[in-house]
């Protein structure tokens, strides 16, 4: 979990510091389960999966997990697409009247998935 550079750089992150990933990962994988077994990351192959869009915030101390799941995705077949926003924190996406780059990754969103959902014949 810690091993990426995203994790040392934004150790002090104050919308999710390394203490809190910790203890997140305490509370929510039982203390019998390997946390590398619930790690997208971590699974064998990763192929047949819808496309996906990974959006990421430079200033998160997962970044660079999200960026590896994307090269994961692609190495296996699976198209992928990965967009980060500079200047935002992990929680950018639920603070669109705080961090200006949370409205267009909002759209950037919903348009990855309208395109998916409901295609526009003939586009």
């Amino acid at each position: 979990m810690t091993e990426y550079p995203s994790v040392t750089e934004n150790a002090d992150n104050p919308t999710l510091s390394v203490s809190r990933l910790r203890a997140a990962r305490k509370v929510s994988v039982p203390s019998a389960l390997d946390p590398r077994s619930v790690s997208p990351l971590k699974f064998h192959n990763l192929a047949g999966l819808p496309p996906t869009l990974v959006v990421t915030a430079a200033l998160d101390p997962l970044a660079d997990q999200g960026s590896r799941y994307v090269e994961r995705l692609r190495g296996d077949g699976t198209d992928a697409r990965l967009t980060c926003y500079p200047r935002a924190t992990h929680t950018f996406l639920s603070t669109p009247g705080l961090v200006p780059a949370a409205r267009p990754a909002r759209r950037e969103v919903v348009a990855f998935l309208r395109s998916h959902l409901h295609p526009v014949p003939g586009s």
